[in-house]
């Protein structure tokens, strides 16, 4: 067979159509090539469509539909992928985990994301978005903005869920983060190539990881002994010390290091790609300064502020429309199941690319254009299209468990960004990376017109 795109016509019974690919490496040359071209390719085959990813044999799920029946309505019939995306230091943290021990993970942790628990929170969030805006607006030159939205949102991960100055740690967790992101966002052709060949990639990835390996064990050896303080770590070690069937080490290391990496990775590319685009539409920017100014009476949004935030929340919505934060969701079918039309064998693997359905113009108008007045509607997703055809959080048991975590510190640091400088950039349009997030495709430099506000 050849890349060609040419439909394999055996059904072998129910099963979905495929999409024909290289041997050996299936159709990881056209996703690298274009990811946005191949998943539209893949659409003309239907909306569930085989395909193969190096030695993987997948299946992408496109329409809402089916996306919402693998996520809500059938969601035990799926489990999460065991390969770890190549990743085994994330394996048993709540973001990879599974079964019984998600469960317990999820129970466990909570109580750190309910509504009232986030909203203590908010002044943390808001009072490092000011600071980092001065120093940004205060800057002789452009500033990177994927370093400093990260210092950022590590800042406020350390301080709220870890209840430390993260500061200090920053360029181990920057390198592990990068490294981890790195090799989650290879293809199933590169994943194959053994951990112990001396590859550059396999060398920076080791390098990566034991920097951050040395920021838990500073974060473990430091814990003192019945602390009983109620963050992330002294709620994780408190379990481990009362409960037979608490978390291990392990499982602790590993839960620690999927909230640093996940925890403030995430967060720092929607913020970038917000401000990318506050600094290419001058018209958003203008409205969304207009509001602020009209809501917001201090150095940084607040709390109180949220709700009268409209055309801010509109802002992060169509952001996360076009940038969702994950690429995409997996999983894997636990037995033979009916999904649509069609029966998938136990063992399946399956892609829900929200990348692709965010921009499906099959529910979205223009779908590429940047535009945050589709969201004067502010359901979810807006005006008369399917549920699922938004779902930048996942969906169902399984969603973010930081999804309010992560909305309210986009809104409020954006507000307060724009409460202090104007962004100005030189690029038109930039490439779209999409590995295990979506992003820049390199860093990306700000000019900044700082503007002091009381």
């Amino acid at each position: 067979m050849t890349d060609n795109g040419d439909k394999d016509t055996d059904q072998q019974g129910n099963l979905p159509p495929k999409r024909s690919g290289v041997p050996l490496v299936g159709s990881a040359v056209s996703f690298a090539r274009d990811p946005y071209a191949f998943y539209e390719d893949l659409a003309t085959y239907g909306d569930i469509v085989r395909f193969s990813m190096g030695s993987t044999d997948m299946a992408a799920v496109l329409h809402p539909r089916n996306i919402k029946e693998v996520l809500v309505e059938a969601f035990d019939k799926y489990r999460k992928p065991a390969d770890a995306g190549g990743v085994d230091i994330l394996s048993e943290g709540l973001l990879l985990s599974d079964g019984e021990q998600w469960q317990q993970q999820r129970k466990r942790l909570q109580p750190l994301f309910y509504q009232d628990r986030i909203e203590t929170y908010a002044e943390t969030m808001g009072t490092y978005a000011a600071a980092s805006a001065e120093e940004w607006a205060a800057s002789d030159g452009p500033v990177d903005l994927t370093e400093v939205t990260s210092t950022y949102t590590l800042r406020v991960l350390g301080k709220t869920l870890f209840g430390i100055e993260a500061e200090k740690h920053r360029q181990a967790i920057r390198a592990g983060a990068e490294a981890i992101r790195e090799r989650s966002s290879e293809s199933p052709v590169s994943v194959d190539i053994p951990e112990w060949l001396p590859t550059p990639r396999n060398r920076r990835y080791k390098q990566g990881i034991a920097e951050l390996e040395t920021v838990i064990d500073e974060l473990l050896s430091d814990q003192p002994d019945g602390a009983g303080g109620e963050d992330l770590l002294s709620l994780l070690v408190a379990a481990m010390d009362s409960d037979d069937e608490g978390p291990t080490e392990r499982e602790i290391r590993s839960q620690l290091v999927t909230f640093l990496f996940a925890g403030h990775e995430t967060s720092a590319t929607a913020l970038t790609w917000a401000l990318y685009e506050l600094g290419r539409k001058p018209e958003v920017a203008g409205r969304l300064r207009n509001e602020v100014d009209d809501v917001v009476d201090g150095s940084h949004a607040e709390v109180l502020d949220l709700p009268a935030l409209e055309y801010t929340e509109q802002v992060i919505q169509e952001t996360l429309r076009r940038y969702p934060p994950a690429a995409a969701i997996f999983r894997e079918t636990d037995t033979d199941v009916l999904l649509g039309d069609y029966q998938l064998p136990a063992d399946t693997y399956l892609v829900l690319p929200q990348f692709y359905v965010h921009t499906d113009d099959r529910w979205w108008d223009d779908p590429l254009v940047f535009d945050p007045s589709r969201w004067d509607d502010i359901s979810e997703p807006p005006g008369d299209r399917p549920e699922y055809a938004y779902f930048p959080f996942g969906g169902g048991p399984r969603h973010c468990i930081g999804m309010r975590f992560a909305q309210m510190e986009l809104k409020l640091a954006l507000a307060t960004i724009v409460r202090h400088c104007h962004i100005d950039h030189e690029y038109e349009t930039v490439d779209i990376d999409i590995g295990s997030t979506v992003s820049p495709p390199r860093r990306l430099r700000y000019g900044s017109n700082g503007e002091s506000h009381p």
